[in-house]
């Protein structure tokens, strides 16, 4: 795996994640808060991206700015899932969520600083793991409609939890990787953009979706 591979994939993970952002607030007045919270999210993640190769042309640590994206993001996935599942879990999650920021804080300021943060990375995952599982179980029990290809949230989720079961043993095995065989990470980081294409790919159908349902109200349908 070559520097120019995973420039290559870091270069189209950005410009998709622009492109989640723009198609997520087209109509912004007409669209589900779903819809707006995911926006925000891959807002969050052009700009990260952004600042990551700003840091490095600058020859300053970029994992605290990725750290600091992971902990702020988690707030509108939350919120996201929350939504979709109609405020059901809602005690569950804020408890989860404030375990997780207090951890990740903690994590950055005094365990792994200005290392990848991998122990926060890791919780993230778990979590959103958990939750993409949930919203599907919930899906299948509530089964709002037929066909569930037509729930933008089904595609939504579905990236969620293509992404974040690819990625989990990648934050598992870094600390091992880096500290004990000192690998660069450049394969394993490359793979990581992949899944995050991936992911934007499956989320981009959704918003396709979305805006299909938006158009066409009568196909409108409704999430659990």
């Amino acid at each position: 795996m070559t520097l120019e591979t995973y420039l290559l994939t870091f270069k189209i993970q950005t410009v998709l994640a622009a492109l989640v952002t723009v198609l997520s607030f087209i109509y912004f007045d007409k669209r589900q808060l779903e819809v707006k919270l995911l926006g925000l999210t891959f807002l969050l993640s052009f700009l990260n991206d952004q600042m990551a190769d700003i840091l490095a042309l600058r020859g300053k640590e970029v994992n605290v700015a990725s750290t600091i994206y992971g902990i702020v993001s988690f707030i509108p996935l939350s919120l996201l899932y929350d939504k979709a599942l109609n405020g059901r879990y809602r005690k569950g999650f804020t408890i989860v969520a404030i375990l997780y920021l207090m951890f990740a804080i903690s994590n950055l300021c005094f365990v792994q600083k200005v290392e990848i943060n991998t122990y926060n990375y890791t919780f993230s995952a778990i979590v959103f793991l958990f939750y993409s599982i949930l919203y599907f179980y919930r899906l299948m029990v509530d089964l709002p409609v037929q066909h569930l290809h037509r729930v933008p949230m089904f595609w939504f989720n579905a990236g969620m939890l293509i992404f974040n079961a690819g990625t989990l043993f990648l934050y598992l095995f870094t600390t091992y990787l880096v500290e004990v065989l000192h690998n660069d990470l450049l394969i394993y980081w490359t793979f990581h953009n992949i899944m995050n294409v991936i992911q934007l790919l499956v989320v981009m159908i959704g918003l396709w979706q979305d805006l299909r349902n938006i158009k066409s109200p009568s196909s409108s349908l409704s999430e659990p």
